[in-house]
């Protein structure tokens, strides 16, 4: 995992903790966002990861102050080079429990995450492969109105590879109050 971007989120999300009592609370609703991801795939003894240039689209609804309903599309990153090539991507379905301090939110989700995984290798072809699997995660967020930024780490199992694949990211997101 990047340990780097996991630490300057962390310390990101602290800083935002500290100044969370002079703003006021969010109203629950509609919400967009986008974030910067940093993905690490793990298969038994090899972990890698593709790129740090790696993005994520979320839109949700928060219909109660403690649930919310999300889905969120994924770049999980590309490596190129001259002889392989190789670009992943999810899209995932989510509930989120949110425990509310003021601005603050802590939340963890559980759903279900579509995957994709194009590649190819010189001399050998080019092939793809998809599935669903189950996903799961933490968060931290802090809102001011109708924006909010949040720190997040989610995970799944791609089955077919055994691999498992963990993804830190900060976003940003605005709700339509």
């Amino acid at each position: 995992m990047n340990m780097k971007f996991a630490a300057i989120a962390t310390l990101g999300a602290l800083s935002l903790a500290a100044i969370a009592p002079q703003a006021a609370a969010a109203d629950n609703g509609f919400y967009v966002g986008a974030g910067l991801t940093s993905t690490e795939f793990d298969a038994g003894d090899v972990s890698d990861s593709l790129d740090d240039n790696s993005f994520k689209l979320i839109v949700g609804f928060r219909p109660l102050d403690w649930l919310a309903v999300e889905a969120n599309y994924i770049d999980l990153g590309s490596a190129d080079d001259d002889n392989f090539s190789i670009d992943a991507k999810a899209t995932t379905v989510s509930a989120l429990a949110i425990a509310e301090f003021a601005v603050i939110d802590l939340y963890a989700r559980v759903g279900m995450a579509n995957w994709k995984i194009d590649a190819s290798v010189a001399g050998l072809g080019s092939g793809s492969d998809d599935g669903w699997e189950p996903t799961y995660g933490v968060g931290i967020g802090a809102h001011f109105g109708s924006i909010g930024v949040r720190a997040e780490y989610e995970k799944f199992n791609v089955d077919d590879l055994d691999t498992d694949v963990n993804t830190v990211s900060l976003s940003v997101t605005y709700t339509f109050l």
